[in-house]
Order: structure tokens, then sequence, then C-alpha cells
């Protein structure tokens, strides 16, 4: 299995005031195609996408950059999802000025929710591979609970170092064989860095934070109206989800081809877990490309 990004090569792009490690590919030939976003999740980076850039990039540009703070792009908070998604708009434009289709798994997949809600003309086609679209109860996802509170989650990767990054990855994977071995260690060294660390937590924190002032709004017998998010208008989208998930179980994939509505379709990956564009390359990837190219 690959360990490199073969054939995009990496050059740090300034968007929005943002540095990010970007991979692009772009086709042999002059292509009318439209280009592809690629946006990993955690504990990851574009590396997740060895896979999908030479299968896409024979006939179409193919963006790939490492989320903001993590991999090799910069670390510059603020880290709420807003603003992520609008220096990603920016990205875009940087580089293709015009449409992209989105494939966002994970982290990846909420920030390319988000770009569809705020900027949809800029999406013309979405993939969401295991990501919520509408957050996630936290007593079923204890891992960004834990990563919302202060302090605790950077002393144990200070004290764990890379053993935790590998636990993430080993308890989220279900399928055989099991993650590269060399490809498992390029993720552990990204997240070495306490900087980098921090800048991880920053996501769940921002992320976290208003769902638990709600709670603690309620249990204070407070009414709290939940925002109901803008509606995705994009012309198709493509929802891919490991079915054995223990993070995201189905019925999270299923709210998501809801909330995109009729144009939505979804594929299942029976014993496939939550890091299904590695763990089923071979289904996943052919999916994505057979979908972007679709008529």
């Amino acid at each position: 299995m690959s360990s490199s990004l073969a054939p995009a090569t990496a050059r740090y792009v300034a968007a929005k005031g943002v540095r990010f490690n970007l991979y692009r590919s772009d086709p042999a030939e002059p292509s009318t195609a439209t280009p592809t976003l690629l946006l990993h999740g955690v504990p990851q980076t574009a590396l997740c996408w060895r896979d999908a850039v030479p299968a896409l990039a024979t006939d179409r540009v193919v963006l790939a950059p490492d989320l903001k703070g993590l991999g090799d792009s910069e670390i510059q908070g603020p880290y709420d999802v807003a603003t992520m998604a609008a220096e990603l708009a920016a990205l875009i434009l940087h580089e293709v000025d015009g449409p992209v289709d989105i494939v966002g798994h994970d982290w990846g997949g909420v920030l390319a929710l988000a770009i569809a809600r705020s900027r949809p003309d800029l999406i013309r086609r979405l993939v969401i591979i295991n990501a919520p679209s509408r957050g996630v109860k936290l007593h079923q996802a204890p891992h960004v609970a834990a990563f919302a509170v202060p302090f605790i989650p950077e002393t144990a990767f200070r004290l764990t170092g890379e053993r935790l990054v590998r636990a993430m990855l080993h308890a989220g994977w279900r399928n055989e064989p099991p993650l590269d071995a060399d490809v498992a260690t390029q993720y552990a060294a990204a997240y070495a860095d306490p900087q980098r660390v921090a800048a991880m937590l920053a996501y769940y924190r921002a992320y976290a934070w208003p769902a638990v002032s709600r709670g603690l709004l309620a249990a204070a017998g407070r009414a709290v109206a939940r925002p109901a998010p803008a509606r995705v208008r994009v012309e198709r989208s493509l929802v891919i989800w490991g079915a054995a998930d223990p993070v995201l179980p189905i019925s999270v994939g299923e709210a998501v081809v809801k909330d995109l509505g009729a144009n939505c379709t979804m594929i299942t990956l029976p014993g496939v877990g939550h890091f299904a564009v590695e763990e089923d390359a071979a289904v996943v990837v052919p999916a994505i490309a057979d979908f972007v190219r679709a008529p």
C-alpha cells in the first residue's frame, strides 16, 4: 500500500490568512472535469487519500489539503466549523476559482457539509463518509466529550505519546487487514507535536461546548432552542458508511441521507468501521470515482 499521495505534489498555499499544506494533482491533458477536493478526518492527515488521488487524478484536478492545524498546515485558531469552512472555501477559489466536488470523511465531512450550507455555489457534488450532519449526542460519542475537557487530554497525549493515536485508530477500525504499519507510524508522528494536539483538541472543544452549554442551561430549567442547520443544496450527493462504526452508528448516516434529500444515495459497508476510506479502499475509491464521473 502506498504511503504517499503520488502523483500529487505538495506546496504551501495561503488562503484567507491560513497557510495550508496542499497536495495538488493536475491531469496530463487539459480537462473540463469538475475538480475534486478531498478533506480528511482525525487522527489522520491528507495521506488517508493515498488510494483516491491516483484514481481521480487521471482526468481532473485533485486537491487534498491537510486540515488547518493538522499535518503540515498552519497552526492558527479559531477552530470553529464556520471559520474553517470559510477558509476552505477561500482555498477552493484560490486554486480553481469555481465549483468542485467535495469528498469529506469524519471532520472533513463535517466541514464539507458546512461549505455546502454556506457556499452552495462552490459545490457540484458531495460525498460524505462517516461524518454527522447535525452534530452528535455526547453520551453516544464519549471521545468528543473527553477531548472537550480542559487539560486532561493534553496530559494524556503528553504521557502516552504515539500510543494514544494508534489506540484511536485501532478503536475505530473493524475491517481486515489492519492499517498499514508505515501509515500508522506517519499518523502518529503527525500528532506528536503538542501544538498539533492542541489544535486537534480545539476542533472538538469548539464543536462540543455549544452542546454542553445547552445541556447546562436545560439542567437549570431554562429553555434552549437548538438552531436548525441550513438546508444543504447540491446537485447530487452520496453517503458512504462503515456499518460497524463504533463511533457513529449507521443511524447517524441515515440522518445524513435524510438531511441531504431526495438526490442523495447511500452505500453501506458491512464489517467496516469508522475509517471506511482506508478500511475498504477497494470499494470506497471506485464508488467515489464513479459518482463524480457519472453524467
